[in-house]
Formats: C-alpha cells, structure tokens, sequence
C-alpha cells in the first residue's frame, strides 16, 4: 500500500460563498450585476501510506472555508481585465467598462487578481491561493483541483500540481 495513489474529495455544504459579479464577453457586452450562491469542492490526488493513510487534511478544509468567507458577500471584481477599471477611490470601488460607471462601497467589493469574474477564473485563483497556504508545502498531495458551481450541474475546475 506505500505506493498506491488515492483521490481524497472534499465537498463539504460549509464550502460555499454568496457573491456579486457580471461576465465581460467583449470589450463593449457584459451581463448586468447578480449574485450566486456558489459552492466549492476539492480534490487532491496523493500517495497512502503503509499505515492506509495519506495525511490530516484538517487544515485544507479550514483554509477552504476562510477562502471562501473572504468572497461572501461581495461584489467580485477583476483586476487583471484588458477592458475593465477598478480602483479604490474616497472609500468606494470605481469600475469603469465601456463608457459605463459603477461606484460600490469599498467594504462591499472583492477585487481579484483574475481577468474576468467566471467559474473558470475563480477555480484557478482559489486553487492558487490553496497552494500559497503556509500549511501547503506539509500536503503531500501530487496533483489538486479545485471546482466552483454557480448552479447545480455546472461546474468549472483547475488543475494545479504543487
């Protein structure tokens, strides 16, 4: 059993994020601002050991947990787009896509470090962040992917290997 490779899945209901955002689909189309109920799984693929055990995962879930918390409730942003604008102005995020204005509370905004608010680009920045974790270099995990719905049945996933 050294050797043997297993997928451990986590999809625990506390995984799960409430936000804001619209998709750009040009420089001019984009949809009008809503939310989703967004839910999030991972999974790794890692080694067990002789003991039938492939490590504590304890601290994967929490940091699950507290990405997800630092997206509830906020209007998603993109900091990386070639068509939109945000900055952080007199206490208000200013967002700026073509020829429109759009001025939300800065407590109210998440501005990510991604080009377009999809399932797409937040299971790619999530499983980053995951990977960027302090705890993430104790997880003898080969590869981890990480999935994000916006409504039953569809799901986006990244792949990143550590």
């Amino acid at each position: 059993m050294g050797g043997d490779l297993t997928t451990i899945e986590l999809a625990k209901e506390s995984f799960h994020f409430s936000a804001a955002h619209f998709t750009m689909f040009s420089a001019t189309e984009r949809e009008n601002l809503h939310g989703h109920n967004y839910s999030v799984r991972c999974r790794m693929d890692c080694a067990v050991g002789e003991h039938g055990l492939a490590f504590d995962y304890t601290s994967i879930k929490q940091r699950i947990k507290e990405l997800c918390g630092s997206l509830d409730e906020r209007t998603l942003m993109p900091t990386r787009s070639p068509w939109l604008s945000a900055h952080v102005s007199d206490g208000k995020v200013v967002i700026e896509f073509a020829g429109e204005r759009l001025e939300i509370p800065e407590r109210d905004v998440c501005l990510l470090p991604i080009s377009n608010v999809t399932l797409e680009a937040l299971a790619r920045h999530l499983a980053e962040r995951l990977l960027e974790s302090e705890a993430a270099s104790q997880w003898p995990i080969h590869s981890l992917t990480i999935g994000v719905s916006s409504t039953p049945g569809i799901w986006a996933e990244a792949t990143l290997t550590p």
